[in-house]
């Protein structure tokens, strides 16, 4: 037996090890047990890729972990790094976005006493107005000569006036 086993048939051993068998590879793999179990050289590439996969394995999971406790420490603290803390830059955003916040509660509370100021001498001045206007305006209802709901229509003729005598109006 000269020939050793390829890249391919090494790597097929590694899946058959991970249970991920063939089952048209039966015969084949008792061939290639029997090559593994003679040939000192294809067991040493073979082991030689089964350590090479453990440790990747091991490192990755390693590195994952590590990772992960990394991150997890990083998002468990709330305060920022003590270097943004002191800088001023920080600070002054701060500030400004505080005073932004306050700035429209101001607003409204002077724009409400500013509305109650009125309101509070607005009254007397506007009710006696308003009862001035009502007061002329029944009077100017009272003393017209006929009801406006009684009033006559418009006449539907433009053109033509009618002769309608005065003395068949009524008076009041």
């Amino acid at each position: 037996m000269n020939l050793h086993l390829t890249h391919e048939q090494l790597c097929d051993v590694l899946l058959a090890d991970s249970s991920l068998q063939f089952i048209d590879a039966g015969r084949e793999t008792d061939v290639v047990d029997q090559h593994l179990q003679a040939c000192l050289i294809c067991s040493a590439e073979l082991k030689s890729l089964r350590d090479s996969l453990s440790y990747f394995r091991d490192a990755s999971v390693a590195y994952s972990r590590q990772e992960f406790a990394h991150n997890y420490a990083r998002r468990s603290s709330i305060t920022p790094p003590h270097s943004v803390l002191s800088q001023p830059l920080y600070w002054a955003a701060a500030a400004v976005v505080f005073a932004a916040a306050l700035f429209p509660i101001t607003l409204h509370q002077q724009q409400s006493a500013a509305r109650t100021a009125v309101k509070a001498a607005a009254p007397s001045s506007q009710t006696a107005e308003s009862d001035e206007a009502l007061l002329s305006d029944i009077d100017q209802k009272v003393s017209a000569d006929v009801p406006s709901p009684m009033e006559p229509l418009a006449n539907p003729t433009d053109g033509t006036t009618s002769l309608t005598s005065t003395s068949d109006q009524r008076t009041n």
